[in-house]
């Protein structure tokens, strides 16, 4: 599996990029045909706040699945979408064993 980890806007340190592929091997435990993922982390600033987003996009065999976060911190948004993303893989893998 291909993992590309694109930060938006400043250097993730070493800690925050291990945490991530760290969580990204709880996505593949699901599902052994995702041939890529892109993750995207980037900070946004509305007035006063800013708030951590994390983007990821999981590629296999048909639609790519896609799903984002934001929250106060990457950890936090990183672990919501992997959960997001579980989900859709779940989900996927029903409907192709009921189309068996």
């Amino acid at each position: 599996m291909k993992t590309d980890i694109q930060t938006v806007g400043f250097n993730a340190n070493q800690e925050l990029l291990d945490f991530v592929d760290e969580r990204l091997k709880h996505l593949t435990k699901l599902d052994d045909q995702i041939t890529g993922v892109d993750v995207y982390l980037k900070t946004v600033f509305n007035d006063h706040d800013e708030t951590k987003v994390c983007e990821i996009k999981v590629f296999l065999p048909g639609p790519t699945l896609f799903a984002e976060y934001q929250s106060e911190s990457f950890r936090e948004s990183v672990m919501e979408v992997v959960d997001k993303l579980k989900r859709q893989i779940k989900k996927r893998k029903d409907i192709q064993q009921e189309k068996r």
